[in-house]
């Protein structure tokens, strides 16, 4: 299975006032490794159709176990699974850099829609995008 992986500095407009990371953050940065995705491993997709199409966050997860805090070096890691026909899963992992100890994970379902903003099929060049990372 290929990763993709995005790498983060926490600052101090990240922690909450307890120090630690703020768990909107976490979502946050969920949608920051998505749209680097695409733009890094799709951008043929995004030159030719992107105008054409909506990407739209159906549903959005995350569970907390380890709390990050100021100036931790983080890895954000996507991949993808449950490719459907009108949607697919965005699978996330945040790790410290350079250990394997999970500190959070979740998942986002997102769907296409076309200019008149109803869902529709997955474009298939998006389609293929996305199963090199599954």
């Amino acid at each position: 299975m290929n990763y993709f992986d995005y790498e983060y500095t926490i600052t101090m407009g990240d922690t909450n006032a307890m120090g630690n990371f703020y768990f909107l953050n976490y979502f946050k940065l969920q949608g920051v490794a998505r749209e680097l995705w695409l733009k890094v491993q799709a951008n043929d997709f995004l030159v030719n159709h992107g105008a054409n199409y909506i990407f739209s966050t159906k549903s959005a997860h995350c569970d907390f176990s380890i709390p990050f805090f100021l100036y931790d070096d983080i890895i954000v890691r996507l991949h993808f699974s449950e490719l459907r026909r009108l949607s697919v899963k965005l699978n996330f992992q945040f790790f410290l850099k350079g250990r394997d100890e999970i500190h959070a994970s979740g998942w986002q379902v997102v769907v296409f829609k076309n200019k008149d903003r109803k869902t529709c099929r997955i474009p298939p060049a998006f389609s293929d995008a996305c199963q090199r990372f599954m």
